[in-house]
């Protein structure tokens, strides 16, 4: 069974409603015009889904939290 994913999970990486809300949309609207989803997913979870699942994993993220996240991968 997979794991459900909730608000407060999301909240915890994207700690603002708001920008949680713009981030994801944008994200959703890439996967939907055919960018490629930078996790692994289930082919029967919808675009929202994924989008969700990339940001519980760190894929996704926003500002400058995400060229914090560059500069400690390289």
């Amino acid at each position: 069974m997979k794991k459900v994913i909730t608000y407060d999970e999301l909240l915890d990486k994207i700690p603002n409603k708001y920008t949680l809300t713009i981030t994801a949309g944008k994200r959703a609207r890439d996967i939907g015009r055919g960018a490629p989803v930078l996790t692994k997913v289930s082919k029967k979870d919808t675009i929202v889904m994924k989008t969700f699942r990339e940001i519980l994993d760190n894929k996704v993220t926003f500002g400058e939290q995400r060229e914090e996240d560059l500069n400690e991968q390289e």
